[in-house]
């Protein structure tokens, strides 16, 4: 079944409703070996493409590349050792 942009129940509405609930369970699992900032940072850009209206034409690809945490220097350090194909330039 198929809702109409003005439902609730409408996909994108859905989708946004259900990435801010994950992204409230990461917060408060931090003590079950799960990384918040990861966990938060991805469901940060499944709530932003959510939002965009082609939204449905989204891969994951866009999604990891908009979540990446590798945007500063500081984390680029912090992740470098993980770094086999050089990307990261250290």
């Amino acid at each position: 079944m198929t809702h109409s942009e003005g439902c609730p129940l409408y996909s994108v509405h859905w989708l946004r409703h259900a990435v801010a609930c994950a992204g409230r369970l990461a917060d408060q699992q931090t003590g079950a070996g799960i990384d918040p900032v990861t966990a938060i940072a991805l469901t940060d850009a499944l709530a932003h493409f959510a939002e965009l209206p082609e939204w449905e034409g989204v891969t994951l690809k866009d999604v990891a590349e908009h979540a990446t945490l590798m945007d500063t220097p500081t984390n680029r350090e912090r992740f470098g050792y993980m770094c086999k194909c050089g990307a990261l330039g250290l």
